[in-house]
């Protein structure tokens, strides 16, 4: 059996950390599984560290890529549905859409796949359908119900803009272009892009986007940090704040340096950052790890987390019922942080109006804040991740069942 495993859209590890052990139980059945990532820098769990070659029963492609705009300006266009967040990409655009589906069919006519699984990968779905038998896995924002227009993106917007409305139209007729151009069937709503034969969405409902909108249940994510538990507040370090950043992050030197301002305990990792530039970031007073942090060791510990409201991270504290000051970095961080913070666990800070002072300020005040820490901690016990190996096990079960 060959798996053809594809990624295409989205920066954060949490696609990569949901391929491996779906990949290293096909891999131990006896499948080889062909991988076609977005960015091939970030294969690391699936390479030979001394040679980056790739781990037995693994192969490594570049899967095709989009020109992402890089300019900071391009985060003040609105946001409203996955649709207008498509359109910056530029997924609207026939000519770019088309030649991108040539490129993941002609991935699929080199590799034979038996099966195709995909993560945030809607032109490869497209090439996929009715061709290969696929499967798409992904978080609640990745995955937008199908069958129905896009919902809006941000839980507490009830209706959509005009040109959302618009701009789905205008990438759905792109879309449909480009299928029809190849004599392929059109699909019937844009959000049919993000699905396949079988979908399976990992998401708590606290952070998924749509779960309101969602007629299927989803499973609770298995590549979630497990094994962390709330401490008392006695038990914390007194003053212990733990940052967590991005090395990309528009606002990580400023929060470093409002954490050493703050003359608090304070520790940071800062994600993807080169050795030979951590000088940059080192600030007195504050503990900068060259390795990524334990979270089930170091959040119970602290009595705040700064954090950028990723996924696993926003989860992590939550589970350990640690009060966090979040400083959202995109659209998908900025609803996970919402949803945190209407649990009472959080203060979001709009990255617009972020000075050093102010954080500062909340800094000194969230850490000694007795009443947050007891919702937080309040919090923490209404998260259920549930079982790791049961949506492991229904990913590769349906595999396998299609393969065959």
């Amino acid at each position: 059996m060959r798996v053809l495993f594809g990624w295409e859209f989205g920066a954060g590890l949490g696609h990569l950390t949901r391929f491996r052990p779906i990949g290293d139980r096909l891999v131990a059945e006896g499948a080889e599984v062909v991988l076609a990532l977005q960015d091939v820098d970030r294969a690391g769990p699936f390479l030979d560290p001394a040679t980056a070659r790739p781990r037995p029963g693994y192969r490594l492609l570049q899967a095709p890529r989009w020109n992402i705009p890089s300019d900071p300006a391009v985060r003040k266009i609105p946001t409203h549905s996955f649709a207008d967040v498509l359109r910056i990409i530029g997924y609207g655009h026939q000519g770019g859409l088309a030649r991108r589906l040539t490129a993941w069919e002609g991935i699929i006519e080199t590799v034979r796949p038996d099966v195709v699984v995909g993560d945030f990968s809607p032109t490869l779905n497209l090439a996929a359908r009715g061709r290969v038998p696929s499967v798409v896995v992904g978080n609640g924002y990745t995955i937008p119900p199908p069958g129905r227009p896009m919902p809006p993106i941000r839980p507490w917007q009830d209706s959509l803009e005009r040109f959302s409305l618009d701009h789905e139209a205008e990438l759905l007729d792109a879309a449909n272009g480009a299928l029809r151009a190849r004599g392929w069937a059109p699909i019937d709503h844009l959000a049919d892009a993000f699905s396949g034969d079988r979908t399976f969405v990992f998401s708590l409902p606290l952070v998924d986007p749509y779960a309101r909108f969602r007629t299927a249940p989803t499973l609770a994510p298995f590549n979630m940090p497990r094994g962390i538990r709330p401490r008392p507040w006695e038990e914390r370090r007194e003053g212990g704040v733990f940052l967590y950043l991005p090395a990309g992050h528009a606002h990580v030197k400023l929060a470093l340096d409002a954490l050493a301002a703050a003359k608090v305990a304070g520790e940071a990792f800062v994600g993807e950052l080169p050795a030979q530039a951590r000088p940059q970031f080192a600030r007195p007073g504050v503990t900068l790890h060259g390795e990524p942090q334990d979270f089930a060791t170091v959040m119970p510990s602290s009595r705040l987390v700064i954090d950028h409201a990723g996924l696993s991270t926003a989860v992590a504290a939550l589970m350990a019922g640690t009060p966090q000051l979040i400083l959202p970095w995109n659209l998908e961080h900025l609803v996970t942080a919402r949803a945190i913070e209407a649990t009472g666990a959080a203060v979001v800070v709009p990255t617009d109006r972020t000075d050093v002072q102010s954080l500062v300020n909340a800094i000194r005040v969230l850490v000694d804040d007795r009443e947050r820490a007891a919702r937080a901690e309040a919090a923490a016990a209404a998260v259920d991740l549930g079982d790791p190996a049961a949506g492991v096990e229904a990913v590769v079960t349906a595999v396998r069942r299609m393969a065959a």
